[in-house]
């Protein structure tokens, strides 16, 4: 039974010819955009050096935004995924849990650490310590040279409460997060008596 092959070899040539047309109208929004330096959204392009800026501080935002102060956070990171560029994820060996232990329980900065792992962030860290049950040494609270602030604060420390704790169980906000501009007596009283201690007045002759 003949058949025709003509149907089909027209089609061919037309894909051919869409696909060859749509090749150069790529081309030439291309050329245009490097002309102009933006692109159809009006949106300027991403130069080399930026990009390269990009790959060493990824993934630190925070640095990248300050080296790009021209790229908005999403700009960073969309251009991030677009590169492929992504976050160490391998598995901490024995050997690093080793390396780890040792200065993360000497209260090191965590910066410091980081540049022994390269490639991990703090959270990577945190979290390695955590599952290895480690933690870092207490350290007294600062003194702010409010003397009943402060006092009040170092009894909570003494008695193993964190600043956080002491706000919740004396039910006085956030006064003991934060640098005082004054003794604030009635929440020093209710710290005090929280803590079994008792508020006194000492009267001096001249």
């Amino acid at each position: 039974m003949p058949t025709n092959h003509a149907p089909n070899r027209h089609c061919g040539h037309l894909r051919m010819s869409g696909l060859t047309a749509g090749a150069v109208s790529a081309e030439r929004l291309r050329r245009r955009m490097a002309k102009s330096g933006r692109t159809l959204a009006g949106q300027k392009l991403w130069a080399n050096d930026e990009i390269e800026h990009l790959r060493r501080t990824y993934p630190d935002y925070r640095k990248a935004r300050t080296v790009l102060p021209d790229r908005s956070l999403s700009a960073i990171r969309s251009k991030a995924s677009r590169l492929r560029i992504t976050r160490s994820r391998r598995i901490w060996s024995d050997n690093d849990v080793k390396r780890l232990k040792a200065p993360y329980r000497q209260r090191r900065p965590v910066d410091e650490i980081l540049a022994l792992f390269p490639g991990k962030t703090k959270k990577q860290i945190w979290t390695r310590a955590c599952r290895s049950g480690w933690r870092r040494p207490r350290t007294p609270p600062k003194a702010y040279e409010v003397k009943h602030y402060d006092d009040v604060r170092a009894r909570a420390f003494v008695s193993k409460l964190s600043m956080r704790e002491l706000a919740c169980l004396s039910a006085t906000g956030s006064y003991f997060l934060q640098p005082p501009s004054r003794n604030n007596w009635r929440k020093i009283s209710k710290a005090v008596e929280m803590l079994d201690g008792k508020l006194s007045v000492v009267w001096t002759d001249k």
